[in-house]
């Protein structure tokens, strides 16, 4: 009889944990295969100028791909998700500057 409530008890944890597993996919973020790479990935950056450009472009395109993705949202949860793109953007164009700095002491 304790052998039984005890396989019951290790059978309920074991299959909560498998369907948790099977469905861990399901809060993957999808990924949009139809699109190309951007052409700004496969140009060399070879100065610092070139380099900090760069990077201006890509914390642009991803600010702008976050506010995008806060479009469905409604209220404060909307500000919220603008709010943070924003502060990530602000963060990432900082960066860009920090490196440049950084890059045109060093040449």
């Amino acid at each position: 009889m304790m052998r039984k409530n005890r396989q019951k008890r290790l059978v309920l944890p074991l299959l909560v944990a498998v369907g948790i597993a099977a469905h861990a996919s399901a809060f993957a973020a999808e990924e949009d295969v139809s699109k190309e790479d951007p052409q700004r990935w496969y140009q060399s950056d070879d100065t610092a100028k070139l380099h900090y450009q760069n990077l201006v472009k890509e914390a642009r395109a991803a600010g702008a791909q976050a506010l995008q993705e806060c479009k469905p949202l409604k209220g404060g949860a909307a500000r919220a998700c603008r709010k943070e793109a924003r502060d990530h953007m602000r963060s990432d164009l900082a960066r860009a500057k920090r490196i440049l700095k950084a890059r045109t002491a060093a040449e």
